[in-house]
């Protein structure tokens, strides 16, 4: 008789959901058994080998969406996850980490009260924005920018941008909003440098951009229509402050004068040299030009979806409901169901 495996929670407060399929690295986010994990893991799931998924400490769950619709449809059928873990990282399965960076990061997020935090990418990965590559010397740098390949958010922030994730599923441009929509973003969110990950996998050659193509969707024009949405957009990704490793907190010009140089260092070396040299001109530049610039809450224009959703400064914050329920194994996408309809699973 064929043995169930066995899931062991720990009741830790941090959980690790991860999209995987069946080339997924996750398994070398877990492979140092010497480090006591401060995180539990949940795989969903879109491999076509079940049994590659099943080294979670909570079951597996198969939807063969894409991520951030699969990712709705999770929290939908487990709403209670949002209340029992404090932060949720959601990782693309692309990317090599350590058990002890993960800690760390889940960490820096509760001793500084970052509502959103990501690792910097290391300088051989495959990389879309020179931003987030990892700086010598910071142990995070505030950022008014994200990605969303791996961001780690807090429970309770995360309910709120469910809706977005439902509405624009192929997760462009959200990256470029999501930090700044909170009621105070100053100081909120950071790129952690003292974290590193490496992305493994060419741009635009994920499974995802097959079912963009097949669905004849755009990607950059989702990210047009939340960039249009809202009337005090900065228009551009600014760091604005951090923390040195040695803990010494640094100003936005000390902060953009470090990552300018540092960029500058690692050019040559990236998978995007002129774009990341590019990155380090216009660090340079807002040192001395954004020297007073502080985030601020965005206010989407009337009529838009962002409004809708009570997103952003204009309306009073929105508590999403979630439905109760209980975890479930498997999931198939629903289709043509809204979030807010309370759509069944």
């Amino acid at each position: 008789m064929k043995q169930e495996p066995e899931y062991l929670s720990k009741n830790r407060r941090f959980l690790v959901l991860a999209r995987v399929g069946d080339n997924s690295l996750h398994h070398s986010w877990i492979a140092d058994k010497t480090v006591t994990r401060t995180w539990d893991l949940q795989l969903n799931a879109y491999a076509t080998d079940v049994l590659r998924c099943q080294d979670g400490d909570l079951p597996p769950v198969f939807d063969y969406g894409t991520k951030w619709d699969s990712i709705v449809r999770h929290f939908m059928a487990n709403p209670e996850l949002l209340d029992r873990y404090e932060y949720i990282m959601l990782p693309d399965d692309d990317l090599l980490m350590e058990v002890k960076d993960i800690n760390r990061l889940f960490a820096i997020a509760v001793q500084y009260d970052l509502t959103m935090a990501q690792p910097a990418m290391t300088v051989e990965s495959y990389m879309s924005h020179a931003i987030v590559l990892q700086m010598p010397g910071f142990r995070f740098r505030y950022s008014t920018f994200l990605e969303s390949m791996a961001c780690c958010i807090k429970s309770s922030y995360l309910r709120t941008l469910l809706p977005i994730f439902e509405q624009h599923f192929t997760g462009w441009g959200t990256d470029m909003i999501w930090a700044l929509l909170m009621k105070d973003p100053t100081y909120r969110a950071a790129i952690v440098d003292e974290v590193p990950m490496t992305h493994t996998r060419p741009l635009y050659s994920g499974p995802i951009y097959n079912t963009f193509a097949k669905d004849k969707i755009d990607p950059h024009e989702e990210v047009r229509e939340l960039m249009s949405a809202f009337e005090n957009h900065p228009g551009s990704m600014q760091v604005y402050g951090g923390y040195l490793r040695n803990g010494r907190r640094v100003s936005a010009f000390e902060a953009r004068m470090r990552n300018a140089i540092g960029l500058f260092a690692v050019a040559g070396n990236s998978k995007l040299p002129w774009n990341t040299f590019r990155m380090g001109c216009a660090m340079l530049i807002r040192a001395f030009t954004k020297m007073r610039y502080r985030p601020e809450q965005l206010r989407p224009l009337t009529g838009t979806k962002m409004a809708a959703f009570g997103m952003g400064a204009s309306s009073p914050e929105v508590e999403i409901s979630l439905p109760t329920g209980n975890i479930v194994t498997q999931i198939s996408p629903v289709v043509g169901q809204s979030f807010s309809e309370g759509a069944s699973v």
